[in-house]
Order: C-alpha cells, then sequence, then structure tokens
C-alpha cells in the first residue's frame, strides 16, 4: 500500500494550489518507461485517494498501486534541494 508522509502530503497539496490547479484535482502517480511521474488529474471512482486537511493530494489507481507496492513517498533532502521519493517499506 502507498503511503504518503504529513510533509510530501503538503508539499503535494501547495504546489497544486500555488499553480492554481482546481480543487477537485491532484496529482495522479503514473508509470512513464521505467520511472514514475505526477500528472495532475482528476480522480476516479476506483481510485485511491491521499488527502491533505481535506485537499487530494494523490491519486493512484489500483494497477500503479498494486505494481508499486509498499512504499511511502516522502521528501529528502538533496544537494539541489528537497525532492519527493518513494522508498520501500520494510515488510511486515
Amino acid at each position: 500500500m502507498i503511503e504518503v508522509s504529513e510533509l510530501a502530503a503538503y508539499a503535494l497539496v501547495q504546489s497544486l494550489e500555488a499553480s492554481g490547479v482546481e480543487p477537485e484535482k491532484g496529482f495522479r502517480l503514473t508509470k512513464q518507461e521505467d520511472m514514475y511521474a505526477l500528472e495532475i488529474d482528476t480522480p476516479g471512482e476506483d481510485d485511491l485517494v491521499i488527502r491533505h486537511e481535506g485537499a487530494i493530494a494523490l491519486i493512484v489507481d489500483e494497477k500503479t498501486g498494486d505494481e508499486v507496492g509498499d512504499v511511502l513517498i516522502d521528501v529528502e533532502d538533496r544537494p539541489e534541494g528537497p525532492q519527493l521519493m518513494m522508498r520501500g517499506k520494510p515488510s511486515q
């Protein structure tokens, strides 16, 4: 299952708001070739929708969620600035 840290959810929502994206839309996690990307989209009926303070932060369809598996999306400080990353969660 995909989880999003509080800081990453906040960063996603702030980015959407700063870009003037409509409140009924959010970032959809998609696979493009051998990497994952974020695209602005409207959630569908069967999508997993992760919210932050009521706003849509991330949308994941079932196929992508199954493919990604158990991950945590978080923010990591890098020399070029903060970046979102996916980290595998340890098996329970």
